[in-house]
């Protein structure tokens, strides 16, 4: 049996990265990215932005200063990276940086948060325990202007 799951998780990730996902629709794009399971070598991260508030403003999100998505209000990225110490960077009226170990097999969850500014909305990365960070992906949609950033 865990044969099989191994296998079956293999052939997801290949999905993900393959240009067949981009031929899904949003909805089904996002129905598949939230069931994803934990992959052997590998560590899955969502960054979840999930309130509505500062809805007019988008924010970058940055790991190891390579650029894997914006967020809006509601939304969620992921990545998909190897086991290692990486550091997330969310960036919009300031800039919030977010250090984080990863293991291989595991899923990890970072809240965006927003909060007031004195120009626009301020942004902070923080780690999140699973059943928080399911609640926040199960209330939020996969980020449609991030089509490729996995």
């Amino acid at each position: 049996m865990l044969k099989y799951s191994k296998l079956i998780t293999g052939i997801v990730f290949l999905f993900f990265t393959s240009s067949a996902f981009s031929q899904l629709t949003l909805q089904q794009q996002d129905s598949i990215a939230k069931s994803l399971v934990p992959i052997q070598d590998k560590a899955v991260v969502f960054v979840i932005r999930p309130t509505a508030y500062a809805f007019a403003i988008r924010m970058d999100v940055k790991c190891d200063s390579v650029y894997i998505g914006t967020t809006g209000p509601k939304s969620y990225i992921y990545t998909v990276l190897s086991p290692g110490t990486y550091t997330f960077l969310s960036r919009s009226e300031n800039k919030s940086f977010l250090e984080v170990s990863l293991e291989a097999g595991k899923i990890y969850y970072l809240e965006q948060q927003v909060k007031m500014g004195v120009i626009y909305a301020q942004t902070k990365l923080k780690l999140v325990e699973e059943e928080k960070g399911r609640k926040f992906l199960s209330k939020c949609k996969l980020d449609h202007t991030n089509q490729y950033a996995h």
